[in-house]
């Protein structure tokens, strides 16, 4: 896929080309491609394009046709929808070694959200003709999509259940650490995390009000877990907010 439109049918984004082969990449032994090899491996590597876009670049867009999956290999992705007023809500991030794209893809569908550069980030893009081949030759990388597919729908669920039956305040701990995770943050009870995303964004990630955020974060800032700057939180204490993401309290 050697001319493949970035953020196609809108405006053009300008992203960086670079080289990644396939057989040599960090992530492939948890990727869909991890069984992969020979003939099959080295058509991944001469259909697939490398880009890298800069922050706030925009990958694909909400609503346009799916002609290909995107591999993460560095950095973060925002996907999101937008509402009918121009609203935006962030429905997942996404770090090195996931996917996105492939379900509307194989569903032959539109987009059904926006991928946006939280930070720099390279991605291998895979042309929907190379993906369909490799599913019809290569079981083992169907059977993996698959069981991806199923993964998150389960995640999707637990989350709609955790908005319901979990309070604010725990909600707002996973998310912290969730970022930790995505951003590559930690250490033994101790962590910096740069937020990459703005507070209204995190609230609606959360399901609660940029007011109900702010005012949880100084609550654990006042107990000593936090620190927080405007574009940065220290983790403090790291054991604490781990055992309030995990507490079983009502509701608030």
């Amino acid at each position: 896929m050697r001319n493949a439109r970035i953020g196609s049918n809108k405006r053009a984004t300008i992203a960086k080309k670079v080289h990644i082969r396939c057989s040599a990449c960090r992530h492939r032994d948890t990727s869909i491609f991890c069984d992969l090899a020979g003939t099959h491996l080295n058509t991944i590597d001469e259909q697939r394009d490398v880009h890298t876009f800069d922050r706030g670049q925009t990958i694909f867009y909400e609503g346009n046709p799916a002609f290909a999956i995107y591999c993460v290999f560095s950095g973060l992705v925002k996907l999101f929808k937008t509402s009918k007023r121009g609203e935006r809500r962030i429905i997942r991030l996404l770090g090195p070694g996931e996917i996105m794209g492939y379900r509307a893809l194989v569903a032959n569908e539109q987009y059904a959200a926006t991928a946006e550069a939280v930070e720099a980030t390279t991605v291998c893009i895979i042309s929907k003709d190379t993906i369909l081949l490799l599913l019809r030759e290569a079981p083992a990388v169907a059977l993996r999509l698959l069981a991806k597919m199923a993964h998150e729908l389960r995640t999707s669920e637990e989350q709609m259940l955790d908005v319901a039956y979990t309070s604010v305040r725990q909600r707002i701990a996973q998310t912290l650490l969730f970022l930790m995770r995505k951003t590559r943050a930690g250490g033994k009870d101790v962590a910096s995390l740069e937020v990459p995303l703005l507070r209204k964004e995190i609230a609606d990630m959360i399901g609660t009000t940029p007011e109900t955020l702010s005012r949880t974060l100084r609550q654990f800032s006042q107990a000593g877990i936090l620190k927080v700057t405007r574009s940065n939180i220290c983790v403090q204490k790291l054991s604490r907010l781990q055992s309030l993401a995990s507490e079983s309290i009502g509701p608030t």
